[in-house]
């Protein structure tokens, strides 16, 4: 049996954390030997239900000030002696740690992997602290054999930034565990929406890079025309506050719901009619799929398609939100399409 070391800075809460153990909880993996490596013991999500082939280990950190030492010279330095070389494959699914690429390159005959999880130009453009990381970092680049892109909106500017356009890369979406978001919508909620509103929901972070300013925005012209709207955002981040204080600063209190982190949102993104989504940027739109998944309708701008092959925006989305209709029957989606392709992928990214 092959085998495989995943790297990742932890399983708290974020999409990528979820991406990962979407992969871990598949079939994809069960011909190999799995360790995975992280680096705090924080969990957000259920490990304890993994399959036997997959090993969980936890590493110790860098302190903090190594994140502004140079890569190159990192890798001349002596770390993390407990982990086993004997690998077949070893993946950087966090792709921005340190920690994580060091420890790939110390897998001298494994074939390296880094996962591209977003737009790496949007990312310099709107991120003041990811410029100053990318400076030390950029550099890891040239230790992988090949990469994977979540999406195909990801593949050109990580070819622009990472110093070698002619690099392999091979685009394989996140995984989106539909049977289990099945399951988990059947749980029960505390949170139950207005059935005579038209009910509209977002998951994510909340931080200027999600553009929950925009969808504030939109919410408030869209209920200006129709008073039956209402939205609910799942998620905690940096910029909650500020736009708490929006929403009380425009008498709008009883229309936006802030929910906070859930640990199941899906017996609330159920009762939704839609799932609006108006991020600046992404590397997949996950949230998207797995309201796809559910039934509902999505909003979501056209800049977006890009990152999300298939999924059809829109040019206004005030004007759809305002044009909504109630779902009075949703049909669930199992994605099957959309999982092939995903394991047709990875069989080639394996193959040798």
């Amino acid at each position: 049996m092959k085998k495989i070391a995943i790297f990742q800075a932890d399983l708290k809460v974020g999409g990528i954390q979820r991406s990962l153990i979407n992969l871990l909880s598949s079939h994809i993996l069960d011909n190999y030997q799995v360790d995975v490596y992280l680096f705090s013991r924080e969990v957000f999500y259920e490990i304890n239900g993994l399959k036997e082939n997959i090993h969980i280990y936890f590493l110790k950190p860098f302190p903090y000030w190594f994140r502004f030492i140079p890569v190159a010279l990192l890798m001349h330095m002596s770390f993390y002696k407990e982990i086993k070389e004997s690998y077949d494959y070893a993946f950087d699914y966090d792709s921005y740690r340190q920690e994580c690429a060091y420890c790939v390159t110390r897998i001298k005959q494994a074939k390296k992997f880094l996962w591209i999880h977003s737009d790496i130009e949007k990312e310099l453009h709107y991120k003041k602290k990811y410029r100053v990381l990318y400076t030390f970092f950029k550099r890891k680049y040239q230790f992988y054999d090949e990469f994977v892109a979540v999406s195909d909106g990801v593949v050109e500017p990580f070819r622009k930034y990472s110093g070698n356009p002619c690099v392999k890369i091979t685009v394989i979406p996140n995984i989106i565990n539909t049977e289990q978001i099945l399951e988990k919508s059947q749980e029960h909620t505390e949170v139950i929406v207005n059935p005579d509103k038209c009910n509209v929901v977002c998951v994510g972070k909340v931080c200027v890079q999600k553009g929950y300013d925009f969808l504030l925005q939109d919410i408030y012209t869209a209920y200006k025309k129709r008073k039956d709207i209402c939205c609910y955002i799942i998620g905690d981040g940096p910029d909650l506050k500020s736009y708490q204080k929006w929403v009380m600063k425009h008498n709008l209190s009883d229309v936006i719901f802030f929910l906070g982190n859930q640990k199941n949102p899906f017996p609330i993104v159920k009762q939704m009619d839609a799932f609006c989504f108006e991020s600046r940027f992404e590397g997949q739109g996950m949230v998207l799929w797995e309201a796809k998944c559910l039934g509902l309708q999505l909003i979501f701008p056209k800049r977006l398609e890009k990152y999300n092959i298939h999924l059809k925006g829109v040019e206004d989305i005030s004007e759809a939100l305002i044009n909504l209709k109630k779902m009075e029957n949703k049909t669930y989606d199992s994605l099957n399409e959309y999982h092939n392709y995903i394991e047709m992928q990875y069989r080639k990214l394996l193959r040798n």
